[in-house]
């Protein structure tokens, strides 16, 4: 079978209000600027002014490395890091947190200033998942190397100085095998086997990264109201670390009662647990699918909603048609509580149908454009005719997860069994 997208009718989730995005991106603390594909400044926020004190008018329109003269990263090699960094982001569409570089500042009396800033380069998609820009964030990161407070050691006490580094470094692995154990077992803990769906077979599979990269915020959940519907929660809190771990469990604890509650579409529950984990104050950015699966219809079929908060797409492997990705609008991030309400899309979906939602571990790759990866996707899924939820979930993992990927991965498939079928094997 094709890939195809299929049209989805789109259900607003409340009324959305007017917002001034421009006024939005101004006011937003972190220097920021936006580029276009070719690393012209398009636009930059009131912080980015401040920072390098000059007009507006001035950066606009230039290109990324001819805005500032007075103000470079220190060495040619850092600015070819973060340039290949941003084009990497334009080619896979997947966002790159780059290390560290030393700014040199040239202050108005001919001073020189070291500041250290944290680049981060973020995509901008378009509705078919193209990048057609990138915002670059510039944190400033020098309160954290105090680099005026290093000092020259003398040669005759390098040797007890390499020594207590080497001790130090050896220590720092210790205390990071000990939380990745500590992570992994409150993820066992949090992550259980989803509860009997009726009519619906279900696999769930959390595959965490390999023992050199750090953890990370995926999770899955599947929650059965007493209406109905069963909803499939699949989120990724942004880091990789037990910080991000721990957020994961919280988020999945407010997402789960909200979705258990609310008899709303998905983009209702996004909402409502994005105000609720304000008022929590949690407020970790996380990109979250949200997929509901209405009771069982005449004939076997069933009414599914689907709501992404910056999440990839999910896909759709039908029994006698295309496989294709579900066309559901995408909104923001959880944790940016823009105040633009999220929306649902609709699709259908008959006996032998499954989704497939997922974690963005799953499909993308450095060099790889998004679409790309998608598409390889849907090929995969595509050849796997009447195949269980457990074989989907089997043959997926196998052809889309190389030896040595460098993040985490929740997957669910949900396939609509036929009537009277017995779903308690998938």
């Amino acid at each position: 079978m094709g890939r195809d997208v299929q049209d989805a009718r789109i259900l607003p989730s409340g009324a959305a209000a007017e917002v001034d995005y421009h006024a939005v991106f101004a006011s937003l603390v972190a220097p920021k600027m936006v580029l276009s594909r070719d690393l012209v400044v398009l636009e930059v926020n009131d912080a980015y002014v401040e920072s390098r004190g000059l007009p507006r008018s001035v950066l606009i329109g230039r290109h990324l490395l001819d805005i500032d003269p007075a103000q470079r990263l220190a060495t040619p090699q850092s600015v070819d890091t973060v340039v290949a960094a941003i084009k990497r982001v334009v080619q896979s569409g997947r966002y790159e947190i780059v290390e560290p570089h030393k700014l040199d500042v040239v202050g108005p009396d001919g001073s020189h200033r070291e500041r250290y800033i944290l680049p981060t380069a973020m995509p901008v998609h378009t509705k078919s998942y193209e990048v057609s820009h990138v915002v670059l964030r510039l944190e400033d990161v020098t309160s954290i190397f105090r680099p005026a407070e290093i000092e020259e050691v003398p040669a005759e006490n390098s040797v007890p100085r390499a020594l207590a580094i080497r001790s130090s470094v050896e220590e720092i692995g210790r205390k990071v095998a000990r939380e990745r154990q500590v992570t992994l077992q409150l993820q066992d803990s949090v992550l259980t086997e989803p509860p009997p769906t009726p009519g619906l077979s279900v696999d769930v599979r959390y595959r965490p990264a390999p023992a050199d990269s750090n953890l990370g915020g995926d999770w899955y959940d599947v929650v059965v109201r007493a209406d109905g519907w069963t909803i499939v929660v699949v989120g990724d809190v942004m880091g990789h670390d037990m910080v991000a771990a721990v957020s994961m469990a919280q988020l999945r604890g407010v997402l789960r009662t909200v979705a258990y509650d609310s008899a709303g579409p998905p983009g209702e529950i996004l909402d409502r647990a994005e105000k609720i984990a304000a008022g929590l104050h949690l407020g970790d950015l996380t990109a979250v699918s949200v997929v509901a699966v209405g009771p069982e219809e005449a004939g076997g079929h069933r009414d599914v909603l689907c709501a992404r908060a910056g999440s990839l797409p999910p896909v759709v492997h039908r029994a006698a048609g295309p496989t294709h990705l579900v066309d559901a609008p995408v909104g923001a991030l959880l944790g940016l509580r823009l105040p633009t309400a999220r929306e649902s899309g609709r699709l259908r979906l008959g006996p032998g149908d499954s989704i497939l939602v997922f974690t963005d571990g799953l499909i993308e790759r450095r060099g790889e454009m998004i679409t790309d990866s998608l598409g390889r996707l849907c090929d995969v899924v595509a050849r796997l005719d009447d195949a269980s939820p457990r074989r989907l979930s089997d043959a997926v993992l196998t052809a889309c997860l190389p030896e040595l990927e460098d993040d985490d991965v929740a997957l669910v498939v949900l396939r609509v069994d036929p009537p009277g079928t017995d779903t308690l094997a998938s």
